[in-house]
């Protein structure tokens, strides 16, 4: 301790360019991680299938994981965006509140605005099975909001699009495994099961809406071409665009972001747009996906 003190006494110069060099850093960082959770990142893909002949492209926006978002910055950004795209259809893939911070009118304010740009089809996340538990009451009155402002929540169940040149897409959705099962030991064959129940159409385009995206290969095996996911938040956070951890895949997980594809079965990730156990997002900015299918 003495010979630091001595170091600080006799160095002052080092001392105040080391302490400048600190502050600057401190401050870059805490002005890049701002921002870096208050701005929208949106990402594109194009889906090709020999299953519909759409001339101009069939568009779908997807959105995951919102938590009740009180950020103006960003649900301004997300219903800008959404204008400006004109997608066919909204897919909300789950947790679209928190169970910690449960603000159900913030939820439903959202998706009745967005319902006015185009079709909303929704599934649940864990957090609305968390909510479900502690009150079953609330959750049930949110599923009957979504669906009298005209979402279709689907449950388990199939909903045909039908697409202006007279073409259809099968699309459906399950719920998150926790409505079924008890411990993360169990996701893997609850979400079996879930899909198992379909009776799925190969020659048919068909999508699936499921929270969970670490059950790739759960997917793949039910004929799937396109399944939409969150859940992962990218996972927390991102150092050279790697997740670091995420809920049941644990450190460094394998899906948090994008596209990934699996026998013939194309799994789309969102980040997902609000936060939950990390107060803030490091490198992992908040994630609108829309996807072009030709």
């Amino acid at each position: 301790m003495n010979n630091i003190k001595a170091f600080i006494k006799n160095n002052p110069k080092i001392v105040k360019r080391a302490l400048c060099v600190i502050l600057t850093l401190f401050v870059a960082f805490s002005i890049v991680t701002v921002w870096g959770n208050i701005t929208l990142s949106i990402e594109k893909f194009n889906i090709e299938t020999e299953k519909l002949n759409i001339v101009n492209g069939f568009k779908i926006a997807h959105i995951s994981d919102y938590h009740n978002t009180h950020s103006n910055f960003l649900n301004e950004a997300v219903l800008s965006s959404l204008k400006e795209e004109k997608p066919d259809v909204i897919f909300l893939t789950g947790d679209l509140v928190d169970c910690r911070k449960t603000d159900i009118e913030k939820g439903i304010d959202f998706v009745t605005k967005i319902i006015e740009i185009a079709p909303v089809y929704y599934v649940t996340g864990n957090h609305e099975c968390n909510i479900s538990i502690d009150s079953q009451s609330a959750f049930d009155n949110m599923i009957e909001d979504l669906e009298e402002l005209g979402v279709e929540v689907l449950r388990g169940e199939k909903a045909v699009i039908e697409l202006e040149n007279g073409e259809e897409i099968n699309l459906y959705g399950i719920d998150d495994p926790y409505f079924h099962c008890g411990s993360s030991s169990e996701v893997k064959q609850t979400t079996d099961l879930l899909c198992s129940a379909f009776d799925v159409d190969k020659n048919k385009l068909n999508i699936l809406l499921a929270h969970h995206p670490e059950q790739l290969d759960i997917y793949s095996k039910y004929n799937f071409d396109l399944v939409y996911s969150g859940h992962a938040h990218g996972g927390q956070g991102r150092l050279f665009g790697i997740g670091l951890i995420a809920p049941d895949q644990g450190i460094f997980p394998e899906y948090t972001s994008g596209l990934y594809k699996e026998n013939g079965t194309n799994l789309i990730v969102s980040r997902g747009i609000g936060n939950s156990i990390a107060p803030v997002r490091i490198f992992d900015r908040p994630h609108l996906i829309y996807t072009i299918i030709k």
